[in-house]
């Protein structure tokens, strides 16, 4: 699976929490470079989502976080 998911529903649509788990792991790799401009919003809520649902692998949060962090400041 890719990060392509996530993207594919970013106007809406379904994500299963094996596609969640997935996507983590995926964006703990990324920096805010990697994701498409069109797409750092949609990162950005997904994240926020997730991480106050506490719905992400302990040792992911902190690497989510700092991703999160990142697209926060590129957003102001």
């Amino acid at each position: 699976m890719s990060i392509s998911k996530l993207y594919s529903v970013r106007d809406g649509g379904y994500l299963s929490p094996l596609d969640c788990e997935n996507i983590n792991l995926i964006l703990s790799g990324m920096s805010v470079s990697d994701i498409p401009k069109e797409q750092l919003t949609n990162v950005m809520s997904y994240l926020v989502v997730a991480l106050n649902n506490n719905n992400v692998d302990h040792s992911l949060i902190s690497k989510l976080d700092m991703l999160l962090e990142a697209l926060q400041s590129t957003a102001e």
